[in-house]
């Protein structure tokens, strides 16, 4: 009987390290990207236009959107005009 209560400790014991092993294995080797896919920033590419400016071609970029909110706006005009008179 007391033969029987051991092996079973050593074999809940070796499921055990192998459960846990299993896991750590899964983990580590999984693929996850090293950097959040949104934080990826797009390539700015540039459309030629078939034009040419002093003889090299010229490019359409990528349209930017700025929004400012207009109090920010008059506020940080304001600050600017302070430092110029200064």
């Amino acid at each position: 009987m007391n033969a029987s209560k051991s092996s079973r400790i050593v074999l809940a014991v070796l499921f055990a390290v192998l459960l846990v092993s299993g896991l750590v294995a899964a983990t580590r080797h999984s693929p996850q990207p090293a950097y959040p896919v949104a934080a990826v920033p797009k390539a700015v590419v540039g459309v030629p236009t078939g034009e040419l400016d002093g003889g090299l071609p010229v490019y359409r970029l990528p349209t930017v959107e700025v929004t400012v909110s207009r109090s920010e706006a008059l506020a940080r005009i304001a600050r600017e005009d302070a430092l110029a008179a200064k």
